[in-house]
């Protein structure tokens, strides 16, 4: 057996069992020694490549293919600093139990150390992040060229679901020439079988009493459990859970109630309920996950995964495992309810409704967006003002939304926007800051023909800081962190074939901008005091509001 022999039989092999473990796409940045791997995803049959310039955008791409698929997705890249740009994407998989598949090339080990070009230290870079990594040996005519690759696929695949998913790291070591036998289509010849992983606890101890039920994010699909018929349990959910849409009795504006009670009403709500019963990811509301940390009422959390995330407060009782068959041994049918936190969402909804007309602020432009987009349309939400707005002013709970708040950054937005895309209508709301900072990923959806819609509120800075005591410090404000950027969007709508829409107001913000198809620019031009000001005086009202319900 030759080199190139025993180099196609060892990456062939690798692909192929990838495939046969769940991964059928791949984003690939285009680079020297990932050749083989790259011409050997490129020739499966079954596995759809991606071609993404820069791999810090790959990443999140790739992010996004999987965050919409609930599937495995491989990235590829060449040696040195490439592997380096995925350190965000992986990091944000890693948070939120993302199983993206990284396969960086490497330099063969004799042209480590010595000063060879595009050879930096691979191994292990990852391992703050990822749930699984290895490196593969040269390819070489050992009995073991095959047995070694499925040996560390079938290792790496048990991280591809269940409590224990979350991204995996393969580095490989490629010695030149590089070029496979691209006719040995023959190792392709795996069929996919994945068997679903389900965990739960036998120890599950039953809940009686009146309970405040606050899910976050979830991996799995809420859609089989019949929340209707717990009518002692109170709904709080978060805007990412889709199951929101769907239910009568829910919850959605606690972060407005939870930020305006007062410290008797406080009390009085706590002796209503017995227990805190948490699901999934931390909530995004700071006011609600500060009621939890501040609570004496007994908290359990079903954690989805083994690496129990105990934030904002350590949890009484703690079960991992499957969400539905947790809530089946836990939750009892019953007919008793406490309906004024119902009572009171209903009424914040209402009362934003009533007000909404006296506003034009970024707050106002949100509302019109949730209004006026089709229910077939998903929301990706930026992180910093666009997920608050969203929280905060959506009042019609029919638009399901995705966002990436492991670490909660900006990097990589446009990106994992786009490869969310990939699988259906899509609209990013995202701020003149953050699409900035990923102003690149914009490519994807022009190599790839990815129709979307972005929607840029452009208040010339970061707008979220205005928030914050930093902007009591009006000295060094502006420059530390209002951080004015003075772009015209225009030109990279132009830049990357959008369609272009620059909104003056309200009116023009029309259901047919909004809806339709191909790939669309909507800029919307706000400032950032008059943001604050119109923000605080909505919340005012909402504070009235909320201080004067008896609990």
């Amino acid at each position: 057996m030759n080199h190139q022999e025993a180099l196609t039989e060892q990456i062939f092999t690798l692909v192929d069992a990838l495939y046969s473990k769940g991964m059928t796409e791949i984003v690939i940045s285009p680079g020297s020694r990932s050749t083989p791997i790259a011409i050997a995803c490129e020739c499966h049959p079954h596995i759809k490549t991606y071609i993404h310039p820069d791999e810090r955008g790959a990443g999140f791409f790739a992010l996004g293919l999987s965050k919409a698929s609930k599937q495995p997705v491989g990235i590829l890249c060449t040696s040195g600093t490439a592997a380096a740009n995925y350190v965000p994407s992986v990091s944000e998989a890693g948070l939120m139990h993302i199983p993206l598949v990284v396969l960086t090339s490497d330099r063969p080990h004799e042209l480590r150390d010595v000063g060879a070009p595009q050879a930096i230290k691979q191994t292990n870079m990852f391992s703050n992040y990822v749930k699984f990594e290895t490196e593969l040996p040269i390819a070489d005519e050992s009995e073991y060229n095959m047995s070694h690759v499925e040996d560390r696929v079938l290792q790496a695949s048990q991280y591809f679901d269940g409590i224990l998913k979350g991204p995996v790291h393969i580095n490989i070591p490629v010695r030149e020439p590089l070029m496979p036998n691209i006719n040995r289509t023959d190792f392709f010849f795996r069929e996919q079988l994945i068997q679903e992983s389900i965990t739960v606890e036998s120890n599950i101890e039953p809940l009686l009493g009146n309970g405040l039920v606050i899910i976050g994010e979830t991996d799995c699909s809420l859609e089989k459990i019949d929340f209707e018929k717990y009518k002692q349990l109170t709904f709080i959910m978060d805007p990412r859970v889709s199951e929101r849409t769907k239910l009568s009795r829910v919850v959605t504006t606690h972060d407005l109630i939870f930020m305006n009670l007062t410290d008797e009403q406080r009390n009085e709500l706590e002796s209503q309920f017995d227990f805190i019963l948490r699901i999934g990811e931390a909530v995004t509301s700071k006011s609600t996950n500060q009621f939890l940390k501040q609570t004496s009422l007994k908290q359990i959390l079903i954690s989805e995964f083994i690496d129990v995330k105990t934030f904002p407060k350590t949890p009484d009782v703690t079960y991992v495992g499957d969400v539905k068959q947790a809530l089946d041994a836990l939750l009892i049918e019953s007919d008793h309810s406490v309906d004024v936190l119902y009572e009171v969402d209903r009424d914040i909804k209402q009362l934003i409704n009533d007000e909404i007309e006296n506003y034009d602020d970024e707050g106002r432009y949100m509302y019109e967006i949730i209004k006026r987009t089709n229910n077939d349309r998903t929301l990706f939400v930026s992180s910093s003002m666009p997920i608050r707005d969203f929280e905060r002013y959506d009042v019609f709970n029919r638009l399901n939304i995705l966002a990436n708040r492991g670490a909660n950054g900006i990097d990589g937005v446009v990106s994992t926007a786009f490869g969310v895309g990939t699988k259906m209508p899509m609209t990013l709301i995202i701020g003149d800051v953050s699409l900035n900072h990923d102003i690149n990923g914009l490519v994807m959806s022009k190599l790839e023909e990815i129709d979307g819609t972005v929607i840029c509120f452009n208040n010339n800075g970061g707008n979220i800081f205005s928030y914050l005591p930093q902007k009591e410090h009006d000295i060094h404000f502006e420059r530390l962190f209002g951080t004015p950027l003075d772009l015209d969007f225009s030109h990279a709508a132009k830049l990357y074939g959008f369609n272009y829409h620059l909104i003056k107001s309200v009116d023009d913000l029309t259901e047919e901008i909004l809806n339709q198809k191909g790939r669309n620019f909507i800029e919307i031009k706000t400032d950032r005091e008059d943001n604050v000001k119109q923000h605080n005086d909505l919340k005012q009202k909402v504070k009235a509001l909320v201080q004067h319900v008896k609990f």
